[in-house]
């Protein structure tokens, strides 16, 4: 495949990604309240101290009793970009770190975010 149609193709998956799905983000941020400078950050018990591993989630049941989706990342017609968007929106957060490199002669450096994640079968 010539490498122009690839691009090409990547663009037009790109459009279907959506990143930003807000078009106008002054609208957005306008409708939202103002800020309350009157609340303040306080230190509380986790809503089931009790909780360990295995225990679920702390909904007593809750959350088994709704209807769950699986999704299969290989299923005929299923784009690759709509997998990406799936784990963006699932992983979070997002970076766990940064990386910083020097040139060799000093006169250039970076500093960008990194971040892991392993997805299994």
């Amino acid at each position: 495949m010539p490498v122009q149609e690839i691009h090409e193709q990547r663009a037009d998956a790109e459009k279907e990604v959506k990143r930003n799905p807000h078009g106008d983000f002054k609208k957005i941020q306008a409708s939202r309240p103002l800020f309350d400078t009157s609340k303040t950050w306080q230190y509380t018990q986790p809503p089931k101290p009790d909780w360990k591993l295995g225990d679920g989630a702390n909904d007593g049941g809750e959350c088994l009793k709704k209807e769950h989706v699986a999704i299969d990342p290989y299923a005929e017609g299923r784009p690759a970009v709509f997998n990406y968007k799936l784990m963006i929106s699932a992983i979070v957060p997002r970076p766990i770190g940064f990386e910083s490199t020097l040139s060799k002669d000093g006169e250039s450096s970076n500093l960008a975010p990194f971040s892991y994640t392993q997805m299994g079968e």
